[in-house]
């Protein structure tokens, strides 16, 4: 496989993390936003709000373990 493509296909691995962690970021600043609002006025809401916002938080590491990943790739084949 010659090195565009397999640069194009780590670019399509990057931009698809990128758009996930988008994502996680926004829940996670929802959950948490939410949760510390609410918290006067119902506990359960405030539980439940926090654990969305602690996976979104798990999503978040996940996606910048594998953006990690994917850069220490292209750096490898910059090497080559």
């Amino acid at each position: 496989m010659e090195i565009k493509d397999k640069t194009d296909i780590i670019n399509k691995k990057a931009d698809i993390a990128n758009k996930k962690l988008i994502a996680f970021l926004a829940i996670a600043g929802g959950t948490w936003v939410y949760g510390v609002n609410e918290a006067a006025d119902n506990p359960v809401v405030t539980i439940l709000s926090s654990i969305a916002f602690f996976i979104a938080v798990l999503g978040i590491s996940t996606n910048l373990i594998k953006l990690g990943d994917l850069q220490t790739k292209l750096k490898d084949l910059y090497n080559e």
